[in-house]
Parts: structure tokens; C-alpha cells; sequence
């Protein structure tokens, strides 16, 4: 049995335990001042206006995911084997994943501007047209950060990605008290949009940076064959992305629709929480993709990406189910109820972080369709079973639907875990 200082000794050595510890750290101050902006925003707007704000920012947080076309994952893969197997053309591949999620980000961006006025009517706030319109280059920061993290995950400078993070989140923290206090919903959003053009800004400083050892005299282009490879690759986990903006869309459309704003307030101030439970599994997941990738020793990452998920959800879920009730009390008298939504939550997420380290398992070895099949079909009960549900009650809306999408988290949890083990099997 190994002592402790062996055990430090070969923690310190193993550069997994560096990558994600950087990881880690970033993840925690920008996870940390998010979290604090988010309850000042909430007080200062109260549940109904913090709904608005919340479903504002999830659909154009969606929607700068679908714009990435898969390629936050497909960065980290094959920027990740790229390095080994040809260093040459590192540069190449970087450059060509950026311009594709800025083409289509801006695509996008310019779509909602122009049908602004529909989706406000659609969302049942035609109030809100102008700033839908405005915010809409939000879609585009958003996409072309995301993108920018994945590639510099690939290239393993996940301690860059950690000063990124921390600065994100201390911008964020303090464009948010001073826009919502002087602004209200539009100087939120605004620090929003502030914040992920610094973080862009810096991404691709840092990455100038790291691509500048791979620069050679000769032009290296990707050939057509391999953007068509990254592509069919990418289409799974854009179909993916696709369906989780969709369906976290309609729920909160649903709710709205059955019942108000106040409970997509609820909804949106627990999902804070849930993120702060699995920020930790969240901010490991391109060091997960990135090593499970290049690994040949699969089983072994697996246990311990699933080991270090269950340890690190389950110590904060049961500090805030303790604290619940001061939590809701922080937010203020609209927040009524939100004490048991945030408990079933971030129940929820240790489910959530433990499914998708089988969900990533199977990307990285090629099954991203049978993982884009399990989401869809989970997300479809979620969105079937909140409807049916939800028209037959008269109040709790937003404890309900997080009572049902635990109860699919838990069976999806369940679901990949057997195609993983199915896997297994056929490789032995």
C-alpha cells in the first residue's frame, strides 16, 4: 500500500493530475464569481424579470452551441492527435475550425436579428424585441470562445485556459453588478456580451502564441478527404448540441406557456447551482476528451474520470441541500419555493457528470451516433412527460419538471453505461 508522500509524489509527477488541477483552478474562480454575479443579478431584477434575462441568455447561449457545428469537440480530438501525428499542420487545422464556427455563428447571429420580433412574440415577450435584436452578437463571442478553449484543450495548455477562465469570470462579476444596478436587463446582458469578448480576445492571443512552434516555411493545407472526416465526425455532435438547445428551449417555453416567468426564474437561479455542482466534471471534460482520445488504456481513464466525478458532486450536493433554505432566503421573497428546485437540481447532476464520462468514452471512440440516438430519445421523453405532467398540476411547475428530468438523467446515466460496457466486450 502506498503511503501519502508516494502518493503525492506520483500524483505530482502524472501530468493528468497537473492538467486537470489547472483545470480546475480556473474553473473555480470563473465558476466561483459567476455564481455570485448571478444571485446579485437575481436580487437586483427579482424572479420574473430574472426569468426573462435567464431565457434571453440560454437561447442565445444555444444557439452559439448549435453554430459550432460539433467542432468544441472535434477541436480538442483532433487538434489532440494533430500535435503527435502531424505537427505541420496544426496550424492549418486551427485556423480552418475557427473560420467555420465564425462563419456559421454569424449566420446565426444575423438570423435572429432579423426574426427578432417573431421570437419575442413566440416567447410571449414581444417587450423584449429590441434587446433580442441587439444582443444578438453574443451568438457569435460565445461560439468563437468556445472553439478557442476546445483548440487550446487539444494543445493541453489547459493552465492558459484556466487564466482565461478566471478573467471571464472576474469580468463577468463585475460588469454585472454595475450594468443590472444602472441598466437592469439590458446592462446584464450586456456584461454578458463584455465579458466573452475579452475571454475571445485573449483566446486568440493565447493561441497565436502556442501555434507559433508549429509554423514552418512551407504552407500546410488540410486536404479536402480530412475536413470531410472532421466533418462526418462533427455532424453527430452537432446534432447533439442541436437537440440539447432545442429541448432546454421548449422546456423553458413549456413552463412559460403552462405557467409564468416566475418559474422559469426558479429554473434558471437552480440551474446556477447545478452548473456549480458539476463545474468540476465540466471544466475536466476537455481534459477528459483530450487524453481519451490519444489514450490507449481506456478502462483505466474511465474509472478515474468516473471516481473523480462521484467524489466531486457529491460533497457540494450535500452542502447545498443543507444550506437550501439560505439560499433561497439570499435570493429574496420572489424566489418562494426555489430551496427544493436547487436540491433536486443538483441531485440531478451528480446523474448528469457521471453519464456523460461513458457519453465521452463513447465520442472519442468513434460511437457518436449511438450517443446522439440516447440523448434524443431521453430528451424527447423529458419533453413529452413535462408536458403531459405539467398540464394536470396547479403550482410547484418548476419542482416538477426537475423531478422528471432527474428521473431521465438517472436512466440515461444507466443507458450509456451498458453501451459502454457492450463496447467493452467486443474489444476484448
Amino acid at each position: 500500500m502506498l503511503s501519502l508522500s508516494e502518493t503525492y509524489g506520483r500524483l505530482k509527477k502524472s501530468q493528468i493530475f497537473a492538467d486537470s488541477i489547472w483545470a480546475l483552478l480556473g474553473s473555480t474562480i470563473g465558476k466561483g464569481l459567476a455564481l455570485v454575479a448571478g444571485i446579485i443579478v437575481a436580487r437586483l431584477m427579482g424572479s420574473d424579470t430574472f426569468g426573462e434575462y435567464g431565457l434571453i441568455r440560454n437561447t442565445l447561449t444555444y444557439i452559439a452551441i448549435v453554430s459550432t457545428f460539433g467542432l468544441g469537440f472535434s477541436a480538442t480530438k483532433y487538434v489532440a492527435e494533430y500535435i503527435t501525428k502531424r505537427p505541420e499542420q496544426t496550424k492549418a487545422l486551427a485556423r480552418l475550425i475557427v473560420q467555420i464556427t465564425l462563419i456559421t455563428s454569424c449566420v446565426l447571429a444575423i438570423l435572429q436579428a432579423i426574426f427578432a420580433k417573431q421570437l419575442a412574440s413566440f416567447i410571449a415577450a414581444p417587450h423584449l424585441e429590441h434587446i433580442i435584436r441587439i444582443y444578438s452578437p453574443l451568438i457569435v463571442l460565445n461560439a468563437l470562445t468556445t472553439t478557442q478553449i476546445a483548440i487550446l484543450s487539444g494543445l493541453k495548455r489547459f493552465k492558459t485556459t484556466a487564466k482565461i477562465n478566471s478573467i471571464g469570470g472576474i469580468s463577468m462579476f463585475l460588469f454585472s453588478y454595475v450594468g443590472t444596478y444602472f441598466w437592469g436587463l439590458s446592462g446584464a446582458l450586456g456584461a454578458l456580451l463584455a465579458s466573452f469578448l475579452i475571454q475571445m480576445v485573449i483566446s486568440h492571443r493565447e493561441i497565436g502564441h502556442a501555434m507559433a512552434k508549429y509554423h514552418t516555411a512551407e504552407r500546410h493545407n488540410i486536404a479536402k478527404g480530412e475536413i470531410g472526416s472532421i466533418l462526418r465526425f462533427s455532424l453527430p455532435i452537432a446534432l447533439q448540441d442541436s437537440l440539447y438547445a432545442i429541448t432546454h428551449w421548449l422546456s423553458a417555453y413549456i413552463i412559460i406557456t403552462i405557467a409564468n416567468y416566475h418559474e422559469v426564474g426558479l429554473i434558471t437561479a437552480a440551474a446556477t447551482w447545478q452548473s456549480i455542482v458539476i463545474f468540476i466534471p465540466a471544466m475536466l471534460k476537455n481534459v477528459m476528451f483530450s487524453y481519451l482520445s490519444s489514450a490507449d488504456d481506456h478502462q483505466r481513464l474511465v474509472r478515474k474520470f468516473l471516481l473523480v466525478s462521484l467524489c466531486s458532486t457529491t460533497i457540494p450536493v450535500a452542502i447545498i441541500a443543507l444550506l437550501s433554505n439560505y439560499i433561497e432566503a439570499y435570493y429574496g421573497l420572489s424566489f418562494d419555493g426555489l430551496n427544493m428546485v436547487i436540491v433536486v437540481m443538483c441531485v440531478a447532476a451528480i446523474f448528469i457528470s457521471l453519464g456523460e464520462v461513458y457519453s465521452f468514452e463513447l465520442l472519442s471512440t468513434g460511437h457518436s451516433w449511438i450517443v446522439f440516438i440516447s440523448r434524443i430519445i431521453r430528451d424527447v421523453l423529458t419533453l413529452c412527460c413535462s408536458y403531459v405532467i405539467l398540464l394536470r398540476i396547479d403550482n410547484d411547475y418548476a419542482l416538477v419538471y426537475a423531478l422528471i428530468a432527474l428521473v431521465a438523467h438517472i436512466i440515461y446515466l444507466f443507458t450509456v453505461r451498458a453501451l459502454y460496457k457492450l463496447h467493452q466486450r467486443r474489444n476484448v
